[in-house]
């Protein structure tokens, strides 16, 4: 996936020993204060972290992560956890694979549809209904059947939006398409979407329903070939949550038919029919979302087909200044914060204060390298010029621009002095535990000699002599960012002084609108981390492909440029190791594409990522699963008195 955990690390001032005496407040409130935004609650729509943490409690899906484990699943709306031992996978003999999955009945949406005595539908929360609203109850209308699930599936996948959603197209295809885009130009023989005919976008969606069958109260999926982290797909909270046809339709959204999907294909976040609301089957409901006060409120569904959650609320809120977040967390107003990793050890101490530390993460958090950069009047890049005043748009396509800035960074400043040495330097887009992380591949160490040595081979030399002015940006309140961009502009003006990054920080959604979704990124360079959404590097999802594919998820939005040089020289060695079943063949192979990653310095790897949550001590049930990143699953909260 992915996907950016919201989770803020990074320099500060030294927390003073507290004693936080405070009474329980808000009971049966769960106040959670992070630093990050949820982009959206459509699940077609999203594929970052943070805005799962809406799609994850609101809707359902086939399966479940079974508590903490990556590879193992419990039922949701499907009845079983298919396999091959109840029949429910069937391996045929053309190499295609079924999968089955049983839906359960007698699951309703949080709102249903009811009819009134003039013929009209209209929804209502399924809580507040009386008996005779019940008996008004329209079937299908709020109610889950086999046919909410084939239509948002197809749905997020004829969307095309996300590189979550667009992965389920790859995996539905084998591979052959990596985006929904890619196959209509395939069969209409066309150069852009925008040219394909009504009878190619039919023939598609026909050939994709196809493979998507409702039978009775089951679907059945059919792969083209083995695909063995289809369940894992199955369970993650973007694309394969489940939405209701009848109520998307009546709101505005896709109406399910074959001849108008391209009509909602890849919309504007604001024409989103979904954006900003739900109708979920989830443990909670979206009860409000102030976008001015980046406040979110969830309100129990205590019809949850799985029995109601101890919590009646949960109020997520943006609160980028740590030092107000720190306060509400003493004084009780707030039951989770995220917290900078230098105040664990006296939060820790802290009367009321629990810590969970050392919770592993699958991931890298590094800066990332983006050309060629839109420059239609973007403040980012200056003149747009390599006249000192600005950067050009292709200014990262230089390997030598990339291996200087790698080698002006302090890792070891970072790692030692901002993470307390909580963690290693990353080694690549694999970390410890992955295939193909070996512990001697090479790294890039501070060095400003050989920094400035690249950087005098840039632009044939002229970079050195008029140096150059731009700005990265970073999230704002996540200081561990701010830590590394600043350890680097300092090494930057170190190695020569007409070398200027400015440092802007900026909200989660607007950073993301500069990057996400666009023909070219208008975001030079910035502090992220994405990883797998399941054990094996390769694959649409696995964190090799992520990093290194042209079509994954990181040359989705870094650039041309960047996908260019993927396709060039790292896609034809992630075909070979996916290709292969065999570990002994597809290892060595992960491994050189590691060093590769080092090699043409592809981006500035920073430390493996690490876990951690500091909650009011009358908080339980946290559960942490790396795949999911460690998103919040608000339903086995409680909160004592």
């Amino acid at each position: 996936m992915k996907r950016a955990i919201a989770m803020s690390l990074g320099l500060g001032l030294g927390l003073m020993a507290t004693t936080a005496i405070a009474e329980t407040k808000n009971p049966g409130t769960f106040v959670f204060l992070w630093t990050d935004d949820v982009q959206s609650f459509d699940p077609a729509y999203i594929a970052d972290t943070p805005s799962s943490y809406g799609v994850l409690n609101v809707y359902s899906r086939l399966l479940n992560y079974k508590g903490s484990e990556i590879s193992e699943f419990v039922p949701s709306l499907s009845t079983e956890v298919p396999s091959l031992e109840n029949g429910l996978i069937v391996e045929h003999d053309d190499g295609s694979v079924s999968y089955t999955f049983p839906i359960r009945e007698g699951v309703f949406a949080h709102r249903v549809g009811i009819k009134g005595d003039d013929g009209s539908i209209s929804w209502e929360l399924y809580d507040t209904l009386t008996d005779e609203q019940k008996a008004a109850m329209v079937p299908g209308y709020g109610e889950i059947t086999a046919e909410d699930v084939q239509y948002s599936l197809l749905r997020a996948m004829l969307m095309g939006q996300s590189w979550m959603s667009n992965a389920i197209t790859e995996v539905v295809t084998a591979g052959k398409y990596p985006t929904i885009a890619d196959w209509v130009k395939d069969v209409g023989e066309v150069d852009s979407i925008d040219d394909a005919s009504p009878e190619a976008l039919r023939q598609v969606y026909d050939a994709l329903a196809s493979q998507i069958v409702v039978d009775g109260d089951k679907v059945t999926i059919t792969l083209p070939s083995s695909f063995p982290a289809t369940l894992g797909v199955m369970a993650l909270p973007f694309g394969t949550s489940i939405v209701d046809k009848e109520w998307t339709a009546d709101v505005g959204g896709w109406t399910g038919s074959g001849d108008d999907w391209r009509e909602f294909y890849r919309p504007e976040l604001s024409a989103d029919a979904l954006f900003d609301k739900e109708n979920g089957t989830g443990p909670f409901m979206l009860e409000e979302w102030d976008k001015t006060d980046r406040r979110i409120t969830l309100k129990r569904f205590d019809n949850y087909f799985m029995g109601p959650a101890s919590l009646e609320r949960v109020v997520i809120r943006t609160v980028p200044e740590w030092t107000t977040r720190r306060l509400q967390l003493l004084s009780g107003d707030a039951d989770f914060v995220a917290a900078p990793v230098e105040f664990l050890d006296e939060l820790s101490k802290t009367e009321g204060v629990k810590v969970i530390d050392s919770l592993p993460k699958v991931f890298s958090r590094g800066l990332f390298f983006f050309w060629p950069i839109d420059d239609n009047d973007n403040p980012a890049i200056g003149s747009g010029k390599l006249d000192g005043k600005g950067i050009p748009p292709e200014f990262f396509g230089d390997i030598d621009v990339r291996k200087g800035f790698n080698y002006a960074q302090n890792y070891d400043v970072l790692i030692q002095q901002v993470l307390l040495g909580k963690t290693v330097q990353s080694r690549g887009p694999s970390v410890r535990g992955i295939m193909g992380y070996r512990p001697d591949s090479p790294v890039y160490t501070y060095d400003l000699d050989k920094a400035a040595e690249h950087f005098k081979k840039a632009f044939d030399g002229k970079l050195w002599d008029v140096g150059f002015e731009f700005t990265a940006y970073i999230q704002e309140g996540n200081t561990t960012a701010n830590a590394a961009m600043s350890i680097l502009q300092q090494g930057l003006q170190r190695v020569n002084p007409k070398f200027k990054m400015k440092i802007q920080a900026l909200p989660s959604a607007s950073l993301q609108a500069l990057r996400n979704n666009r023909e070219k990124p208008a975001v030079p360079f910035t502090f992220m981390g994405w990883g797998p959404d399941y054990s094996d590097p390769g694959g649409p999802l696995g964190a090799a492909t992520y990093y290194l594919a042209s079509t994954g998820l990181v040359g989705g939005f870094s650039g041309q440029g960047y996908r260019d040089l993927m396709a060039e020289h790292f896609d034809p060695l992630l075909a070979e190791a996916w290709a292969s079943s065999d570990p002994a063949v597809r290892e060595p192979i992960y491994a050189k594409l590691q060093e590769m990653s080092y090699d043409y310095a592809t981006t500035q790897f920073l430390f493996e990522e690490f876990g951690y949550i500091v909650v009011r001590d009358n908080i339980d049930g946290y559960v942490h699963n790396m795949i999911t990143y460690g998103a919040w699953d608000f339903y086995p909260i409680t909160k004592g008195d």
